[in-house]
């Protein structure tokens, strides 16, 4: 009679308003507890229905109890398939994308099959883990297992394939299953043909989608827009049946990125008129705009919409709102916002030691960059490229040699371009003409022309006709038809008087009727005709 009670109990609470209500909705931490207390008190914690439940209560993303699922799912002696699946699904979205991945081996590893509910999460993991071998691996996993026909499946695989540019396999697997796919494999082959500049593509199977998703759309909208082909993107923008946020911000980017950056903040406004709400990436292409175009006035306006709307400062929105301020020379609003920011990373303080350097603020700059060191970041080419610049600007030589073998020695950075640029710079600008010509010779890399013109301009700053002859020769033996190349060597002939030389360069102008570089003045090239 005991036995028939204690069950009629577990029955009972099986049924119990409080317990179905919890598990139903969204429970709170607090709320699963009681309900996980009341479930082991009654004797319910090995009903395998009672737990599972429990489980998928706790494993639901809105409910932020993926610590509790993790506790309760380690307390199992033997999961069944369904709590393998609850828990894939669970970490799916966590920090970790590897996790799931090792629940999955447990899985195999305990005896148990998985189904057709396994996989399209551990796939989505793989993907946003970006390890091509692994996918593949749980890919053909699914094959083995005679999944490779289910929707979700190839769906998810479609879509990890196309996360990865791996354009063959995805269009492969799409053209092999093409009696199952459906809006959401058309959208990620758009997609993936879209952010990897196969426009044609993803053009061509955009138009002959069954049923078209603002996710395509979007898609499309962005790839044009990143590939400069604006006047594109807006023709699909006007024709998109409904827009959604997306859809602006792709706008605005591109426009942006295109150096079209009053347009980007027109079609923003406008968006804002039409009560639009922003997101962090339209905040971020427009307070990139006013950067690009220098105008405090519009980058206020933005930063202004930040703060009256308690729009989260992020990394990336406080970031490029620190470069803006910097590059529109209000330093004092770049370090507000700076030290203002709850979290920065190393792009944050790039932003914020370039800032500094670039208006007339080089020793701070240095010493925020011993401070990014305190703080235990690690710096990158781009801080190096900011510190040398500060060094450069203040004739601080000493400094910007540490910091150039520091980069190369320390941290193993290869130096770019702009870092070899920076450092002839900061000797030409001291007079350290021969230094800086050693120093060029000594790349282990073939010189960009600019630095040689770099070279050349500091020799002819200072005099040293004698460098800047030797300088000015290699200038038009790498670029003969420059003809600012041969102007700078023989203004440097004039100013040394050496007329017959000048006339030598005239003439070898005009017999190699060098083209004027684009972009260079109508002055220059009327300098370089009259030479």
């Amino acid at each position: 009679m005991a036995a028939v009670g204690s069950s009629a109990r577990k029955l009972e609470l099986l049924h119990c308003p409080d317990l179905s209500r919890c598990l139903a909705a969204f429970p709170s931490a607090s709320e699963l507890r009681r309900v996980h207390a009341l479930v082991v008190t009654s004797g319910l914690s090995s009903d395998p229905f009672t737990v599972a439940r429990l489980l998928a209560a706790c494993a639901v993303p809105t409910s932020g109890n993926l610590r509790h699922a993790r506790s309760l799912f380690a307390s199992l002696h033997r999961p069944t398939p369904f709590m393998y699946n609850t828990m894939i699904r669970a970490l799916s979205r966590s920090p970790r994308p590897v996790e799931p991945v090792l629940l999955y081996r447990r899985m195999l590893r305990s005896g148990l099959s998985p189904d057709r509910l396994t996989f399209p999460f551990l796939i989505r993991s793989c993907s946003v883990l970006g390890f091509a071998g692994l996918g593949h691996g749980v890919h053909c996993h699914a094959v083995k297992f005679g999944l490779d026909s289910d929707v979700f499946v190839v769906n998810n695989a479609i879509t990890m394939y196309s996360d990865w540019g791996d354009m063959s396999s995805a269009q492969q697997l799409f053209d092999e299953h093409a009696d199952v796919v459906d809006v959401i494999s058309w959208t990620a082959l758009v997609t993936g043909y879209s952010n990897y500049g196969r426009l044609d593509y993803a053009r061509w199977f955009f138009e002959r989608m069954p049923e078209r998703n603002p996710i395509s759309w979007n898609a499309m909208i962005a790839g044009y827009a990143k590939d400069g082909k604006v006047k594109a993107a807006l023709h699909l923008f006007n024709k998109m049946p409904q827009r959604n946020v997306a859809s602006w911000s792709s706008i605005i980017s591109g426009f942006a990125q295109s150096g079209r950056c009053e347009e980007a903040l027109a079609v923003f406004r406008v968006m804002i008129t039409r009560e639009v709400t922003p997101n962090e990436s339209t905040l971020v292409s427009a307070a990139s705009a006013c950067a690009q175009l220098r105008d405090l006035n519009q980058g206020e306006w933005v930063h202004k919409y930040v703060t009256e709307h308690t729009v989260e400062m992020s990394v990336t929105l406080g970031t490029v709102l620190v470069d803006m301020y910097g590059k529109c020379g209000s330093i004092s609003k770049a370090l507000k916002v700076f030290k203002d920011m709850p979290e920065r990373n190393v792009y944050s303080w790039n932003s914020m030691i370039t800032g500094l350097a670039m208006n007339g603020s080089e020793r701070q700059a240095l010493t925020l960059f011993w401070k990014m060191q305190l703080m235990g970041l690690e710096p990158n080419a781009i801080t190096f490229i900011g510190l040398l610049s500060a060094c450069s600007h203040s004739g601080l030589i000493n400094e910007g040699q540490q910091f150039f073998d520091m980069m190369t020695r320390v941290y193993g950075i290869r130096p770019l371009e702009e870092h070899y640029g920076c450092m002839v710079d900061l000797l030409g600008r001291a007079g350290l003409i021969k230094e800086a010509v050693d120093f060029v010779e000594r790349m282990p890399v073939e010189p960009h022309p600019g630095l040689w013109g770099a070279l050349a301009g500091a020799c002819r700053i200072h005099g040293d006709v004698e460098l800047g002859e030797k300088v000015g020769k290699q200038l038009i033996e790498l670029e003969p038809h420059h003809g600012g190349r041969y102007v700078l060597l023989a203004n440097m002939y004039g100013a040394a008087r050496r007329w017959d030389d000048m006339a030598m360069v005239r003439k070898l102008l005009n017999q190699r009727k060098a083209a004027k570089f684009p972009g260079k003045s109508s002055v220059e090239a009327e300098a370089a005709a009259s030479v």
